[in-house]
């Protein structure tokens, strides 16, 4: 009988022992499983961190490359065309359109970042469109200005001057002519039949003279004004651009250093 119970407890704890095995091993395992799952979650996670990050930095490339794109077109257009609004018959304002492709693409950035490129690329843009706001106002200046100045001088002035120099040199010769008769003849000039009449020419002259001279002078103040006024406007439009210069530097640096710093992380290996 002893015997049998030393048995039976020795069973007894050997099964025991092999459930606590068996449930030890399942523990293990279930654990084991659930670093794995763990390693490959971080695993995903850190690729699409780098996934992210790249695309980001891609798009941010291509954001920064056409931005500048637009700001080298706008700087040709503003060497070449000068004034905008000089598109021929279409009356197309290409420095205007290429503005506003700058300042899309300055919105773009906005989207993208970070905040002190986007800051930038706005001010850049903004500066353009000033750029284009002076220019246009010089352009009108010149349209309201010059053509009429040009008619006036050229259809008014210019002939009121060139008939005052020839009745004033007719009315040299004329006088000349009566002193020349007077010293042959020794007669005083005003007892000359054609005394009264030259010296009323000499006087019609000197009246035509006059008046050509004042709208002469009238001419010049006009041009005058205009000048001052379009020279205000130019030296504007210079300050513009040599600030743009220190805006540009800025949006340069702040590009290259988030492009330079945004390398994605190496993803996890386990």
């Amino acid at each position: 009988m002893k015997e049998l119970v030393v048995a039976l407890v020795a069973a007894v704890f050997g099964l025991a022992g092999t459930v606590v095995g068996a449930a030890l091993s399942a523990r293990a395992a279930k654990k084991g499983a659930l670093l794995s799952a763990q390693a490959a979650l971080l695993q995903v996670r850190d690729q699409a961190t780098v996934d992210q990050a790249h695309w980001l930095r891609q798009q941010r490339l291509q954001a920064y490359e056409g931005f500048l794109a637009a700001w080298d077109e706008c700087l040709r257009l503003i060497d070449s065309v000068g004034l905008p609004g000089d598109s021929g018959s279409s009356g197309v304002n290409p420095l205007k359109e290429a503005a506003g492709r700058m300042t899309e693409r300055a919105r773009r950035i906005d989207i993208l970042g970070p905040a002190e490129v986007a800051r930038a690329a706005e001010e850049l843009a903004d500066s353009i469109r000033r750029d284009v706001k002076i220019a246009t106002k010089l352009k009108e200046l010149t349209e309201a200005t010059l053509p009429t100045a040009t008619e006036r001088l050229t259809s008014g002035t210019a002939p009121a001057m060139a008939a005052a120099t020839e009745a004033m040199q007719e009315t040299k010769r004329q006088l000349q002519e009566l002193v020349a008769d007077a010293n042959e003849s020794g007669r005083p000039l005003h007892e000359d039949p054609r005394a009264a009449a030259i010296f009323e020419s000499a006087e019609r002259a000197q009246e035509l003279a006059n008046a050509a001279i004042s709208r002469a002078h009238q001419d010049g103040d006009r041009f005058s004004t205009f000048l001052d006024q379009a020279t205000a406007i130019v030296d504007e439009l210079k300050r513009n651009q040599e600030a743009r210069a220190d805006i540009r530097e800025r949006f340069t640096t702040a590009a290259r250093h988030t492009l330079a710093s945004a390398s994605p992380p190496a993803p996890y290996s386990g």
